[in-house]
């Protein structure tokens, strides 16, 4: 590959902060046969069709999340996934769980492994906050929205991982429980989340 258009091609996942579509590769009149050539020398990592990052880009962030956000920008990360990013289950998921709206049709990217829960628009909506990693913005829901989907979803967590994201959060000064009793009602888990805090407070 020609120095040029190889220093061409890097500057637009720059500009993108590591990111980039193949329709901008084409835009600036560079034929996507090259795109394929750093596949193949492991310069960049395909995301899904379309959407590539430049590998060891300066500053890219070491996180998964934004590859999901960039590949899913309706989905908010959830479950086990907002529960290890909030620090709340030493457990590490080997998938990124993420919500949608039920309404909505999304394809999962080709990397990384994602698991997709299907939300009503009302749960959906509520308890979203955006992260900053790197210089991508990533939709999460807060720390109490994300207990009150876990006890949703206990059969499939797991009683474990529920029991310690509830001792954690008890044991946590910053924790909100006014907020956590509004998202409860919300997610139709008042009584479960009121058994937890009478044991654990």
């Amino acid at each position: 590959m020609k120095n040029e258009i190889h220093k061409k091609i890097r500057n637009i996942f720059k500009k993108n902060n590591g990111y980039a579509h193949t329709r901008e590769i084409i835009q600036v009149g560079i034929h996507n046969i090259y795109l394929n050539k750093l596949l193949e020398n492991g310069e960049i990592e395909r995301i899904k069709r379309g959407l590539y990052r430049w590998a060891d880009m300066e500053n890219s962030p070491d996180s998964t999340l934004p590859d999901v956000a960039m590949a899913m920008p309706n989905c908010v990360i959830c479950l086990q996934s907002a529960l290890a990013y909030h620090n709340l289950t030493t457990y590490q998921p080997w998938e990124i769980s993420v919500a949608i709206d039920r309404k909505s049709k999304v394809k999962a990217p080709d990397y990384p492994p994602v698991k997709i829960y299907y939300f009503t628009p009302k749960i959906f909506n509520t308890g979203i906050e955006i992260i900053k990693l790197g210089k991508h913005e990533v939709k999460i829901y807060c720390k109490e929205k994300t207990i009150c989907d876990c006890i949703r979803y206990r059969d499939q967590i797991g009683k474990d991982i529920v029991k310690e994201m509830m001792l954690s959060y008890t044991k946590n000064h910053n924790r909100n429980l006014e907020l956590l009793m509004k998202y409860a009602d919300i997610c139709g888990v008042t009584k479960q989340i009121e058994i937890y805090i009478e044991v654990l407070l």
